[in-house]
């Protein structure tokens, strides 16, 4: 059931495509492109639902096993190329099913947000969809450091694709691949630098043990240095950090947005951001817990840097994807530096606020899709009278700008909740400093939407007055899920205490023994 969890998306991207240029080449169909179109989206949709639904079988025999007091975790583990020790390790726990529903999830919103963009070659597009979420659920599997490497690599591949040919097309075409080339160099040139740290880690292993091995759970226990842990540790962070995105690494991060569709933009903050965030909790602190401690004050400097200086900028943006992209950024910001105060508790509020960002972030970029798509332009400035002149979006709006602020009843309050008071028990002044930070971001946030709502528009200043019914379905959905995780976020913490334990006791040891 595992290995169908991870490659069923794949599987199902490869027959969309196969199946839209079979039906291209076939005479009586020549002359509806729409339904080649229609094809590759239903067997998308098709492969994640039942994607998924294997993720809720598995959601249930977790917590079943967990009412039984037993611990719940599968794992798979065979020989890929045995000489160079490389296994296809992958080993599921509670942490990882929550990560990936989430991610599956996201997909299934983005396929239904994706009808009304008709892109061109759809089996194309919905194959680079597919083959992302493949990538990224294997990311939150795979144990193997090679193999994550494999799979962090390659959810760039179909997100350059997404950005360069279906991005925005109001521009001349060198422009268009700007922001894919940027983030294409930007991975590449971070991510060589975690390459040579993970087979310096295998090296130095193999001195030691004479044994060639990949696997981060047997290379955890190698006894390194200060100074390597502490050199070793910069090459993970040097590619995670890029990927965040942490100020001044995060250009890239604006651009992309920017040119990409509104399906591409919920794709990046649904699921790129969340690999990061996970690299740092499963492999950079459990690996290298000393060197992690020893980088505390920088990553937290750099953090509150990120935050108020996104959240700064985003008070003089009039795009309203740049507005959403630094306001994520900010967010993405403050939860990096909660991950180092090592507390369990903020641990936990990072997994849940890990979900809320991806799922207010989505509903924010739908919001901006559908705001372009009413007033024909994405300037912030030329959006007026929403509240009288397009149904039920003013309500949409409020309620998502209210869910990015955090306000109570919400997935993003609990986050915030928890993440802030663990913090406060480790880091008491910081603390204070990231919340100040948070109200920077919200007041930003709100004096570049709140005029939107009112004001008078000429008939000419919009181009429809109401929402699709699909387009509210999907609002609503998420309205409805940020809702259920912000007033029962108990069955998230339970199934991932004892991963969120087991990952504290690394920073724990260290804190203890340093005493």
């Amino acid at each position: 059931m595992l290995l169908w969890l991870i490659f069923l998306p794949i599987i199902g991207g490869i027959i969309g495509w196969l199946s839209s240029l079979y039906i291209r080449q076939l005479s009586w169909r020549i002359d509806q492109p729409l339904f080649w179109r229609k094809v590759s989206l239903w067997i998308a949709l098709a492969t994640v639902i039942a994607t998924l639904l294997i993720a809720l079988l598995l959601w249930h025999e977790a917590i079943t096993q967990l009412r039984e007091g037993k611990e719940w975790r599968q794992e798979f583990n065979i020989a890929w190329i045995p000489l160079l020790g490389i296994r296809l390790h992958l080993f599921l726990d509670g942490f990882s099913l929550v990560m990936i529903t989430t991610t599956l999830f996201v997909v299934l919103l983005t396929l239904c947000y994706s009808r009304k963009e008709r892109p061109s070659n759809a089996g194309l597009f919905y194959l680079c969809i597919l083959f992302m979420t493949t990538s990224v659920l294997m990311s939150f599997v795979v144990v193997d450091l090679f193999l994550w490497f494999f799979f962090w690599e390659a959810v760039a591949i179909p997100l350059y694709l997404l950005i360069s040919l279906w991005g925005r097309r109001d521009s001349s075409a060198q422009l268009r691949f700007n922001g894919a080339s940027k983030f294409l160099i930007y991975t590449q040139i971070s991510s060589l630098l975690m390459l040579i740290s993970i087979i310096s880690l295998a090296l130095i292993n193999w001195n030691l043990t004479e044994h060639w091995t990949f696997d981060s759970q047997i290379l955890t226990k190698t006894p390194i240095s200060s100074s390597v842990e502490f050199f070793l540790m910069v090459g993970f962070l040097s590619a995670i950090m890029v990927r965040i995105p942490c100020v001044p690494l995060h250009s890239w991060f604006i651009e992309a947005h920017i040119e990409s569709s509104t399906t591409g933009s919920m794709m990046i903050s649904g699921l790129l951001l969340s690999t990061a965030t996970y690299g740092l909790l499963r492999f950079v602190i459990p690996i290298f817990p000393n060197a992690s401690l020893m980088i505390t004050p920088i990553i937290l400097l750099l953090s509150l840097l990120t935050l108020i200086y996104a959240g700064l900028l985003a008070f003089s943006q009039t795009d309203i994807k740049k507005l959403i992209a630094y306001i994520n950024i900010a967010l993405m910001g403050f939860i990096t530096a909660i991950i180092y105060s090592g507390s369990r508790l903020a641990y936990q509020g990072v997994v849940i606020q890990n979900i809320a960002i991806n799922f207010s972030m989505v509903g924010m970029f739908v919001i901006s899709g559908l705001l372009a798509e009413c007033y024909l332009t994405r300037n912030i400035n030329q959006f007026k009278g929403l509240k009288d002149h397009v149904r039920y979006l003013s309500t949409f709006t409020l309620f998502f700008m209210l869910v990015v602020l955090g306000v109570p009843g919400t997935a993003n309050f609990v986050g915030n909740y928890m993440m802030l008071l663990g913090s406060f028990n480790v880091y008491t002044y910081y603390t204070i400093l990231l919340v100040v930070g948070l109200l920077l971001v919200s007041v930003s946030l709100v004096i570049r939407l709140q005029p939107i709502f009112y004001g008078a528009a000429n008939r000419t200043d919009y181009n429809r007055t109401s929402l699709a019914k699909r387009d509210i379905a999907l609002l609503v959905t998420l309205l409805i899920v940020l809702i259920i995780i912000g007033l029962y976020p108990q069955f998230i913490l339970d199934i991932t205490y004892s991963s969120i334990n087991q990952i504290t006791d690394h920073l724990t040891a260290v804190r203890v023994g340093d005493l």
